[in-house]
């Protein structure tokens, strides 16, 4: 089960009440149910503070974190006080994705995996053995990234469609007709763009 991390408290309430409110929580939840948290941007972000997730670590109860902060320290931080429990945090940042798994980031967790999954995956399972070829895949999904900026969901539900995933565009959060025929060529010429880099990596 995941949590959204502002859900707990409102945003200009204090992370003891976000705790407070948290501790109710977990009485009501089985204790053998794995949680995990997700700091969601939406109404408003609240990124959890390292001092808050050792607190969560230290429960045994906590297997997983999407982290949204976008800051290296921060990510530092709290991989180092999570080290040794069952929580693992995963990045939903591509642009600080190569340096946080470095820092033992377990993974990433972003809305690009809508689009090119497996050079992820790839990322992921090489940055140690091949760090070169690593920070090529990284700068890569960098640039890459920047499409998210365009219409996200309607640009992803939009790819997928295209290779056969979906019927529809449709989303709750964004109108279908902000996705223009300027917007549908870029996602176009990203596509092949995608797939001309994953060429050079043989």
């Amino acid at each position: 089960m995941i949590l959204l991390t502002n859900r707990l408290a409102k945003e200009n309430e204090s992370d003891e009440v976000w705790l407070e409110n948290l501790k109710k929580l977990l009485e009501m939840i089985p204790k053998d149910v794995p949680l995990g948290f997700y700091e969601c941007p939406y109404p408003y972000k609240r990124i959890i503070s390292p001092e808050l997730l050792k607190w969560c670590a230290d429960t045994g109860r906590f297997y997983f974190i999407k982290d949204t902060s976008c800051d290296i320290e921060n990510m530092k931080a709290k991989l180092e006080v999570i080290k040794g429990t069952n929580l693992k945090l995963f990045n939903a940042n591509t642009s600080t994705l190569f340096e946080t798994l470095e820092l033992g980031a377990s993974g990433y967790s972003g809305v690009m995996a809508n689009f090119h999954p497996e050079l992820y995956v790839k990322l992921c399972n090489i940055y140690k053995e091949d760090p070169s070829k690593a920070r090529k895949i990284a700068d890569f999904l960098t640039v890459a990234s920047l499409i998210e900026r365009q219409v996200y969901p309607v640009n992803a539900k939009f790819y997928q469609k295209s290779i056969g995933n979906f019927n529809s565009i449709m989303t709750r959060t964004r109108d279908i007709k902000e996705l223009n025929a300027t917007g549908i060529l870029e996602i176009q010429q990203f596509v092949r763009f995608n797939e001309e880099f994953e060429k050079t990596l043989g």
